[in-house]
């Protein structure tokens, strides 16, 4: 349904399906597209465009206005303010915070499955119970960077929608911090990284977890649901519009190759590309229906040699910095041709990560472990491993290395 309104009433969220005056007189060559930041609006304004035709079932309608109301009547006391940042945590070990964030994960699946629910039975998102959630996950994040970031990655194939949610919503506040976005910023890219998936809600489960190819029908039943999730956003008490932002180009690559509108990368907002690269590397990472699971080596292998085809290059290098080179709980295989596991990480060389030995290759058996910081070691990497490969789950190794010096 298109609506007209002028330029000056255009905000960041609305869908332009026609500019006013001729395609030759403003930038925007593109027919449609979701004003996704203001540098857009200003773009349009500044080229004389007075009247612009929005679809409101595409993206945000013009707010109702204001009713006139009576004057206030006093209060004893003000509210307080909605949010403000939480106070700094102590610094726990990896041990200890990954007691917490076990705790942590197993609530926000409640949490999350409950939200979940209700969006199923058409209930609108009730984003207070969400926030909690993303403030939890964020106070985890300050006490030890990395605990919750490895705990999250290993989650049941049945618990994959959930968890998966909260993985990312993990993963995005931490770059946020990493990139030194403000607080505030980092707190609705939790809340994004929470609900980017949200339109799935609206897919069969046959299409949804579908553990063979899509059929084309299927597929672009699929790729619709960025949009459905915006729609599902849009009808949200949402404090900012990195939610739905996020939500509708998580799937678009900065090449201009992805989906839904083929979006390249200088019209992707900061976001955007986080998500983008958050949503992957988790996807990657997990066991899943279609996909069995990759080491978190392996992902960023896979994703580095994407970087400026379908990852934003300055995010990535800012990702590799949040979860290293080699993430914890990845598996090396050292020159003296023994398997390590990563369990700590070394800030000025990412390729030379503290690990634990554990494993000869040569002699077929385990070994007595020893801590190895590679920055001081003759031992260099020779590769990375598949822990299953070789009889280890990843919760073994992480029972391995949680009491080290590292943690």
């Amino acid at each position: 349904m298109l609506r007209r309104i002028g330029s000056e009433q255009l905000q960041v969220g609305m869908f332009v399906a026609r500019l006013g005056g001729p395609w030759i007189s403003h930038p925007f060559w593109r027919a449609k597209f979701l004003v996704s930041h203001e540098d857009q609006i200003r773009q349009i304004q500044s080229a004389g465009v007075r009247e612009v035709w929005i679809d409101i079932l595409k993206g945000r309608n013009l707010p109702a206005p204001a009713v006139p109301e009576a004057p206030p009547v006093p209060v004893a006391e003000a509210e307080p303010p909605a949010w403000e940042p939480a106070a700094e945590q102590p610094v726990a070990s990896l041990e200890a915070e990954l007691g917490r964030a076990r705790d942590l994960l197993q609530s926000g699946k409640a949490v999350i499955g409950s939200m979940f629910a209700d969006i199923r039975m058409g209930r609108a998102l009730e984003v207070g119970r969400a926030l909690p959630l993303v403030d939890a996950a964020s106070r985890s994040l300050s006490r030890h960077g990395q605990a919750l970031l490895a705990l999250a990655r290993l989650k049941a194939r049945d618990d994959y929608s959930y968890l998966h949610a909260f993985a990312v919503c993990a993963l995005m506040i931490a770059v946020g911090r990493t990139l030194s976005l403000p607080e505030d910023e980092v707190r609705e890219l939790g809340l994004a990284g929470l609900v980017h998936d949200i339109g799935k809600l609206t897919l069969p489960e046959s299409v949804q977890h579908k553990a063979v190819a899509r059929t084309p029908e299927e597929e672009e039943s699929y790729r619709r649901h960025p949009s459905a999730g915006y729609r599902i956003l849009n009808e949200a008490r949402l404090v900012s519009n990195i939610p739905l932002d996020v939500c509708v180009h998580h799937h678009e690559r900065v090449d201009g190759r992805g989906y839904p509108f083929g979006l390249a990368g200088h019209e992707l907002s900061i976001h955007a590309r986080i998500a983008a690269i958050c949503d992957a590397y988790d996807a990657l990472t997990s066991d899943r229906p279609g996909h069995q699971q990759w080491s978190p080596a392996r992902a960023m292998e896979y994703m580095a040699v994407r970087v400026d085809t379908l990852f934003d290059r300055r995010v990535f290098k800012a990702f590799t910095r949040t979860v290293g080179i080699y993430p914890l709980g990845t598996v090396l295989r050292l020159r003296s041709n023994r398997l390590a596991v990563v369990c700590g990480q070394n800030e000025a060389d990412p390729l030379r990560p503290l690990v634990m030995a554990f494993y000869s290759v040569s002699q077929s058996r385990p070994v007595p472990t020893e801590l190895i910081d590679l920055r001081h070691s003759e031992e260099t990497v020779v590769a990375f491993e598949n822990a299953a490969e070789w009889g280890y789950t990843d919760e073994q190794l992480m029972a391995m290395y949680t009491n080290t010096k590292a943690s």
